[in-house]
């Protein structure tokens, strides 16, 4: 059972500024003030790894094709900055993150470190597309409850979807129905990081893009009615289908271009590997 009572909700609306860790509406609590631990960041203006390698080398010469605001040597629907301002601005949001709940709490530091090190893979990827002035509403929501921890997905959706629903009028401003017709995936997918999660992260080597996951959950996933020509697969949580509704995906990818690629069912299905297997979303 998730208690109300302990219920924090980490708010890192800047990587680069101190962390404000203010207590749930649910709870009641007052908010508390913590220092950020040091987060990364990368001055180099070459392009990240995980980066095509073509992207802005050539001046594109078709006249039909709309140059970047940010880098008019590239095509603007080849600039991940532009085109997540434009999936914002479909559904008239500021906030912007996929929400993370914390299911490890056997370390608080090793938890700083992985905060640290996840956040800062945006910043790194906004760069390089000149897109650094969407980090002022990059909310990357972490909430926090001791009993988050070995709680099932299950329980983590359910509590997830209640959040959802009171978060939208206060972070958005509009209605909390207004979540069926939203173009963005905040509020239909979230973060689950466990030890395990936790532990390939902060293991990762710096030059491995791939190396290290979090879990991704669907929140409006649903089993299917099973089918009699359905071949029944390993069980996962008890469920035997093959979409169990969460899927581990490389760590550094999940925020960006995870999160305007990652908008409703289409994507969940393009995207989905099933565990133990992890996946991308390059």
């Amino acid at each position: 059972m998730i208690t109300r009572k302990f219920l924090r909700t980490t708010c890192f609306s800047r990587p680069v500024l101190p962390r404000c860790y203010s207590s749930s509406a649910l709870s009641g609590s007052p908010s508390i003030a913590r220092s950020p631990a040091p987060i990364s960041r990368f001055s180099r203006l070459t392009k990240p790894a995980f980066i095509p390698s073509h992207f802005g080398n050539t001046i594109t010469t078709f006249s039909t094709m709309v140059p970047s605001k940010r880098d008019p040597t590239m095509h603007a629907s080849l600039n991940e900055a532009d085109r997540l301002e434009k999936l914002l601005d479909k559904d008239g949001f500021k906030k912007w993150g996929f929400v993370i709940y914390r299911c490890t709490y056997q370390n608080n530091i090793d938890w700083e470190n992985f905060m640290a090190r996840f956040v800062s893979a945006v910043p790194d990827y906004l760069e390089f597309y000149n897109g650094l002035d969407l980090l002022d509403t990059f909310t990357p929501t972490v909430l926090e409850d001791p009993s988050f921890e070995g709680a099932t997905v299950a329980t983590l959706r359910e509590h997830f979807n209640q959040w959802a629903k009171s978060s939208l009028k206060e972070e958005q401003g509009v209605a909390e129905d207004y979540h069926y017709r939203a173009c963005t995936g905040r509020y239909r997918f979230f973060i689950m990081v466990d030890q395990e999660a936790m532990d390939s992260v902060l293991s990762a080597p710096e030059d491995e893009d791939e190396a290290g996951f979090v879990r991704m959950v669907y929140a409006e996933w649903e089993p299917e009615v099973p089918d009699e020509e359905d071949i029944a697969k390993e069980p996962i949580d008890g469920c035997t289908q093959n979409d169990v509704g969460w899927m581990k995906t490389c760590w550094r990818w999940v925020q960006l271009p995870g999160f305007h690629k990652m908008q409703d069912w289409d994507d969940w299905e393009a995207y989905y590997v099933r565990p133990p297997e992890i996946g991308d979303i390059p």
